[in-house]
């Protein structure tokens, strides 16, 4: 059930009706039931591991607050991880791990029968996992206390707004939002409204156009384009994934506005970054900091000298690699995106701490970052190191001759990115620039516009990126 599907829509409008007719605890009952229904809707047969993976961690919360020796709180944190790694292990990597070992054997002359393992992917477990597992780690930490409420904490693991593809949210930052009583708000309709179209905007006209007529035939047969299509194939790819989850997110973070609840944002200008650092300030917002707080800080962070910083910060890189996807490009994503980290920290200790760079050295900061992030999205989205490298190859210069003729839709595509990324930076510049009043005649005309641009322009219904990770 994608969000830019009319059984969606459909969807969302019974639940809405029904939610503001009901008092508060029914509340939470139909967010479980509509959530659940929703989860059913893409396969049945996986909504067992969310019931799980809730069952699990409400007991395990439970128990590691009660516990006083440190020792029983932690074998109870152990079971929290052994259960949610234990089913995102299994049903994500099993494969990988298993074709990965009869490689390295049959790399060292070994002959290996292969095994085929027919293991379906459940949509949206890479996020589920993690919410459910920091619930435990800051009951741990002392950070959160328990939930008495099972429902509560169910409709928090499986709130259907976020919970195929975020954002990841935490039990600390939403299970106070259940407890709060909702009264209807006109304000949280339109603001959640205006949301969803612009990430219905996003998905639908940004990213599958550039997907449909750029990225993904050049993508298919590297080898068979010009340099210059290749250049434009890779920019096509960074600004897709961008509007397609960004979209998502704001598609997300709408419907639980008209809902009255706030989700954190996930996105912020990310290809305004002017160095490395910076770029994951503003990228996936939520599972960078997951990985922050939750592997980067308890490896150690940067407490222990420079070098153990530096292992810190690749070994983060890479898990938020493999994170992506079970294939070693995903992880030599990471690990690339670990060295530019790596070398934008040194350049920093090389600047004098007074000095302020000018606007020569920001505009060459962002020239190189994007142009790293966009090398790196080739790893990420190629079929393999096979194809990556055909394509590398082909961005230098050894290419073949296709080139794309291209309608004016996908040049309207890139100059609604850039006008999105303008607007960014004026209010980054302007704080006051996004909340100056418009008339309502106006916002009105602009939601019509919209509205109509999209049926005019509108793909085929394609499912979100981020759902395959």
């Amino acid at each position: 059930m994608v969000f830019s599907s009319v059984q969606f829509l459909v969807f969302f409008v019974v639940v809405y009706a029904l939610y503001w007719r009901l008092d508060h605890n029914k509340q939470h009952w139909l967010l479980v039931a509509s959530s659940y229904y929703f989860y059913a809707a893409w396969d049945w047969r996986f909504l067992g591991l969310i019931v799980l993976s809730t069952v699990v961690d409400y007991i395990v919360g439970a128990r590691i607050h009660a516990a006083d020796a440190p020792g029983l709180r932690k074998r109870w944190l152990v079971v929290s991880l052994a259960v949610n790694l234990g089913i995102l292990g299994y049903f994500k990597y099993a494969g990988f791990f298993v074709t990965s070992f009869e490689d390295l054997l049959g790399g060292l002359g070994l002959e290996v029968s292969r095994t085929t393992l027919d293991i379906t992917l459940p949509v949206g477990i890479s996020f589920y996992t993690f919410q459910t597992l920091s619930y435990s780690l800051d009951i741990y930490r002392r950070e959160l206390e328990p939930t008495r409420s099972p429902v509560a904490f169910a409709a928090f693991v499986a709130f259907f707004p976020q919970l195929v593809a975020g954002p990841i949210v935490r039990a600390r930052e939403f299970l106070g939002q259940l407890e709060a009583r909702k009264r209807f708000d006109p304000e949280n309709l339109e603001k959640g409204l205006r949301r969803f179209l612009f990430g219905f905007l996003e998905k639908s006209f940004i990213a599958d156009t550039l997907g449909v007529w750029v990225v993904d035939p050049v993508f298919a047969e590297p080898g068979q384009h010009s340099t210059g299509t290749l250049w434009l194939g890779v920019l096509a790819y960074s600004v897709q994934i961008y509007a397609d989850f960004s979209g998502y997110s704001s598609m997300a973070i709408g419907s639980a506005r008209m809902l009255g609840f706030r989700l954190p944002e996930n996105f912020a200008y990310p290809y305004l970054a002017r160095d490395p650092s910076d770029f994951w300030r503003r990228w996936h917002m939520t599972m960078s900091r997951f990985f922050r707080d939750y592997v980067y800080i308890s490896l150690g962070g940067n407490r222990a000298g420079p070098l153990k910083t530096q292992r810190n910060l690749a070994a983060t890189t890479l898990v938020s690699g493999l994170w992506h996807g079970a294939g070693w490009n995903f992880v030599a994503w990471g690990g690339l995106h670990g060295l530019y980290l790596a070398i934008n920290q040194q350049m920093r200790k090389l600047r004098p701490p007074a000095s302020r760079p000018s606007w020569v050295h920001g505009l060459a900061g962002w020239v190189v970052t994007h142009l790293g992030v966009c090398l790196a999205w080739v790893l990420f989205r190629a079929q393999g190191f096979d194809l990556a490298r055909i394509y590398l190859q082909g961005l230098a210069g050894f290419s073949g001759e296709g080139r794309l003729e291209l309608p004016p839709l996908v040049w309207l595509a890139f100059a609604a990115f850039v006008v999105d990324h303008i607007i960014g930076w004026q209010s980054e510049n302007d704080p006051s620039f996004g909340t100056r009043p418009r008339p309502a005649w106006l916002r009105g005309l602009g939601y019509a516009a919209t509205v109509v641009f999209l049926f005019h322009t509108k793909q085929e219904v394609t499912p979100f990126i981020y759902f395959d990770f």
